[in-house]
């Protein structure tokens, strides 16, 4: 019987032994395997919308026409030919105090190039009779973005 009892205590203590290393086995393993990588965070970057960058270049172009100065004119509008700045000068020329109001009507982007239809109106004193003078105008232009914004490359 004693033999019974010793083989028992000595069963009892591998037996704790064993659950001890285990246990210490388990937590080495747990602490040795890294915790599972977070998935990779993902930037979405909403594409803005380019009309009120497009509509700035077409304001832009409205003062200049209001200015009556061609320097300012060609600024906002580089692609001026030489035709188109004969008819602007003829018509400053015959005008006083214009107000121009233009926004664009249909646009259509492509990556770095815009053809919009620009639709508005003129308003002035006519220098000849002295009488306010309303021009409703429609034209189509292309404009192109470049490293300083969307400019008026052709006016048609």
């Amino acid at each position: 019987m004693m033999q019974f009892a010793t083989a028992a205590s000595l069963w009892s203590e591998v037996e704790r032994q064993s659950r001890s290393r285990a246990a210490r086995d388990t937590e080495s393993h747990q602490a040795a395997v890294p915790p599972p990588a977070r998935p990779p965070v993902t930037i979405t970057t909403v594409p803005t919308d380019p009309k009120p960058d497009i509509q700035n270049a077409v304001d832009g172009y409205a003062r200049a026409l209001e200015s009556r100065d061609i320097t300012q004119v060609r600024s906002a509008y580089p692609g001026l030919t030489t035709a188109q700045q004969e008819s602007w000068q003829r018509f400053f020329d015959r005008v006083r105090n214009l107000k121009a109001s233009l926004s664009i009507t249909d646009v259509s982007v492509s990556g770095a190039t815009a053809e919009a239809t620009i639709g508005g109106v003129y308003e002035y004193d006519n220098a000849t009779t002295g009488r306010a003078e309303r021009r409703p105008v429609t034209f189509a232009a292309t404009l192109t973005r470049d490293a300083n914004g969307w400019r008026i490359s052709t006016i048609r």
